[in-house]
């Protein structure tokens, strides 16, 4: 059953939190520690940060990046995970562990119904799907709502007699979607995945995983009427002649810089759950948060890593045109050379704590005339074995062949040159390093 949240956001801090454990402690203890605390000076929010040994960025620990960067996701949820719109994982927490997901049900029930049935589709409200309990939209039997009035009312009240109404509907009953939605799961490889019923109330039998979710959610977001529901605040819906006005329980979409959806979710065993999205300069990251603290933490939580994904996976420049890349040597030429560049900058979306940048070039030796902006190379840039962009690399000039006379010249300095080992050519030369040095974002930096 999910629940809305009165959008009162308390900013989160490690401090906040540890004073928080400390009221367990004993009242004399505790005056201790807080008379110790006064004397010594309240640390940074950093010693409290909640890091656990399942905390990965990307496949390591968190605690191999330790001396690299102190902007480490610092978060209550106990299962969690942030990753890119191709589903690169870039943090995450637990992700392979199942756990129920209580209302973010919903995102597959929204995705069934899209892919079975058509958005004018009339539907007519059960008086069992009127009954449902738990979160409601307050739908009455014998009203007749079109599919895409129903999305609303399934996703932004987050109504369980939506999920039931839209299930009997496309289905014929709630079991026959239920075989729909699983069947979906292993067709998108969300292997850990279980449903048991269309809206999130059972938690026996009815669990995932964070990455099974993000695969979920990235997939129903390529859907434009199920990312504009999702990404919808409020919305007025004509119900049997009354306005019916909705408004939405992800409060991201209100207080977070370009939140573009999607659901919360509630129930005891499940805790407090939101899958999020957001986008910011043509990047999309979805972040995943099961079993937080409060219906506030999830919030913190899901943005938190968002913020931390923008930070650290970003637009980087790579190469200018002006920077040199290499001199290559013309070998029908004893003393002359072409300077190769890139004919424009090189930009790519990079991980900045995803290891090193290798920069292949490929430069060889040239032989004949060579026009200024002829393609003579090439350079690639690589993370993890995977192509981050690449350029052609072009001359900087002109150069023609030697004419005749020349020519004869060139051959006899040759065969002089020869006794006293002279190199027959200038060589090729690479002017940049192998490895792209990329500073690591701060946790100060905002985008």
């Amino acid at each position: 059953m999910s629940s809305t949240s009165d959008g009162k956001t308390p900013a989160r801090t490690g401090i906040r939190r540890s004073l928080l454990r400390l009221q367990a402690l004993p009242q004399a203890l505790l005056s201790l520690l807080l008379a110790f605390a006064l004397c010594v000076g309240v640390p940074t929010a950093e010693v409290f940060a909640d890091v656990r040994p399942s905390d990965r960025i990307e496949q390591e620990s968190v605690e191999t990046f330790a001396s690299a960067t102190d902007d480490i996701p610092d978060i209550v949820a106990d299962f969690a995970g942030v990753c890119t719109a191709d589903g690169r994982m870039l943090w995450s927490r637990d992700a392979a562990t199942p756990t129920p997901m209580a209302s973010t049900t919903k995102i597959m029930t929204a995705l069934i119904a899209l892919e079975n049935s058509t958005p004018d589709t009339p539907m007519v409200v059960t008086v069992g799907a009127a009954s449902v309990e738990g979160s409601s939209a307050y739908l009455r039997a014998g009203t007749t709502l079109t599919l895409r009035d129903l999305l609303y009312c399934l996703m932004l009240p987050s109504g369980n007699d939506a999920a039931t109404v839209i299930a009997e509907n496309v289905s014929g009953s709630t079991f026959a979607f239920i075989d729909l939605m699983n069947q979906k799961a292993v067709e998108l490889g969300m292997v850990n995945t279980q449903y048991a019923d269309v809206h999130g109330l059972a938690d026996e039998n009815h669990l995932t995983t964070v990455s099974d979710y993000l695969i979920l959610t990235r997939h129903a977001m390529q859907d434009p009427l199920f990312r504009e529901v999702v990404g919808t605040q409020e919305k007025t819906i004509n119900i049997d002649g009354e306005d019916v006005t909705y408004t939405s329980s992800n409060l991201l979409l209100g207080r977070m810089e370009g939140a573009t959806g999607v659901k919360t979710g509630f129930t005891t065993l499940a805790g407090y759950c939101l899958v999020a999205s957001a986008t910011r300069g043509g990047q999309e990251f979805y972040a995943a948060v099961f079993h937080s603290s409060t219906e506030t933490q999830r919030f913190d939580d899901a943005q938190l890593l968002l913020e931390w994904a923008f930070r650290h996976y970003r637009s980087v420049e790579l190469i200018n045109a002006t920077q040199q890349v290499g001199v290559m040597g013309l070998s029908n030429w004893i003393d002359k050379s072409v300077e190769v560049y890139v004919p424009t900058p090189v930009r790519a979306d990079i991980f900045d704590l995803g290891g090193p940048i290798t920069q292949e070039v490929e430069l060889n030796d040239w032989d004949g005339r060579i026009i200024k902006g002829e393609a003579c190379g090439t350079i690639i840039w690589t993370q993890q074995g995977e192509v981050l962009a690449r350029s052609n690399l072009v001359a900087a000039s002109t150069q023609h062949e030697p004419d005749f006379w020349q020519g004869l010249q060139i051959m006899w300095s040759r065969f002089i040159g020869g006794f006293s080992n002279q190199p027959t050519h200038i060589p090729t030369t690479i002017d940049l390093p192998e490895v792209l040095s990329v500073p690591i974002a701060t946790a100060s930096e905002q985008r």
